[in-house]
């Protein structure tokens, strides 16, 4: 088991900020030690990344919402494959997938911090990797699932096995190996690479606008003096010029003008370079969902194309979600307490009961007004119904 104290003994990376000098040859460096397996600085990087930008913050947070809103259940598979059917022939053995169900859902209320647990592991979509450590209790069952945050993590080469590199050192390429059996891991190709060379591209153009203002955000003021204005009448004017610019009135001799000096171009072009990062960004992380907010078409056919996309991305963590789970938490659990026998439940994540379910129910309806009739057992697997014949004690 991994130690908590290890996790955090690394203090030093507490006082050290990756954002500061952070510029195109940095990044790329890091990028290309991720692509070797040293992920250390890379993944610190990230962590303050996420952090410290309100896009990247406000897409990343409303994509884990979208996750964390889709309940969760415990559902028996519609049918086996052939090999795993029973000896007799004909269905699986429903009493053997209750009682499958059951130990599952059990295993998941011990689990003390799944919310949590799912929330770090979607963290993964976005750094590429995430891993929760199993901690078991005498029973077998896992009481928790700890969050190992990435820096910890280290690979040789791009697809080797995964190893743990205490204190987080820099530019290690091994680490400690480890039992992937303790662990459920979800592994993609991280946004993050994408919304990291837009990030250093928007702070830099946040940055120019910045200096940008120093220099021409308040306009420089000049007064010119009457024709013919001796010299010793210029530090009078100077302090006439002080005295307006100080409360914005006062009197100028006869013949006098003021000139304002606006440099750099009236319309200089950071707004337009960070609205096409802000849309890039909200492109590579949610389909276009935060575009409805201010292009035209919110409310018509183009903003539902946008929230259709959004819902279609959300579905898919969902699904992938749970698929983890169903590898490295369910199978592993039905291998040990049912030695032998068929895998016949499974962990979900899905939208909630009314969306899904009055969804599927609805395209069964349309199916069956066109002659199609669905698998009953299909049926319930997808709408989390136990369906009886009408008139049989149903409803």
């Amino acid at each position: 088991m991994i130690s908590i104290y290890n996790q955090k003994n690394n203090s030093w990376r507490d006082a050290y900020n990756p954002l500061r000098g952070m510029s195109l040859q940095r990044l790329l460096s890091l990028l290309d030690a991720g692509e070797r397996g040293q992920y250390a600085d890379l993944q610190w990087f990230y962590h303050f990344m996420e952090r410290s930008d309100a896009m990247v913050f406000s897409v990343l947070q409303r994509r884990r919402a979208a996750l964390l809103s889709c309940d969760w259940d415990i559902r028996q598979v519609a049918e086996v494959a052939p090999g795993n059917l029973p000896a007799s022939g004909g269905k699986h053995d429903t009493v053997l997938a209750d009682e499958q169900v059951a130990m599952l859902r059990e295993a998941y209320d011990r689990v003390e911090n799944l919310r949590d647990a799912v929330s770090f592991l979607f963290s993964g979509f976005f750094r590429g990797y995430a891993h929760l450590e199993k901690h078991y209790a005498d029973s077998g069952l896992v009481t928790r699932l700890e969050p190992v945050e990435q820096w910890f993590w280290v690979r040789d080469g791009m697809y080797g096995d995964w190893e743990y590199n205490q204190n987080a050192v820099s530019g290690r390429y091994r680490g400690v190996p480890i039992d992937p059996v303790n662990f459920v891991i979800l592994d993609t190709i991280p946004l993050n690479r994408l919304l990291s060379m837009l990030y250093l591209g928007r702070t830099l153009a946040m940055k120019d606008w910045d200096s940008f203002l120093e220099v021409y955000g308040i306009p420089s003021v000049f007064l010119v003096g009457p024709p013919n204005t001796p010299d010793s009448k210029a530090e009078e004017y100077q302090k006439i010029a002080e005295q307006l610019i100080s409360d914005g009135r006062g009197y100028l001799p006869n013949g006098s003008d003021i000139k304002y000096v606006n440099g750099g171009g009236s319309h200089p072009p950071f707004q337009e370079r960070i609205d096409y990062l802000d849309r890039q960004i909200t492109l590579v992380a949610t389909g276009g969902l935060l575009t409805m907010l201010t292009q035209s078409g919110s409310g018509t056919l183009a903003g539902n194309a946008h929230m259709e996309t959004f819902m279609q991305i959300a579905r898919g963590d969902s699904l992938t979600v749970s698929e983890v789970l169903q590898e490295h938490f369910d199978a592993p659990l039905l291998a040990e307490f049912f030695p032998g026998q068929p895998v016949l439940a499974y962990f979900e994540f899905a939208p909630s009961v009314s969306e899904q379910s009055s969804r599927v129910v609805d395209d069964a309806f349309k199916l069956s007004k066109a002659g199609v009739r669905i698998d009953p057992a299909e049926l319930s697997e997808k709408t989390g119904y136990r369906l009886v014949e009408a008139g049989a004690g149903g409803v």
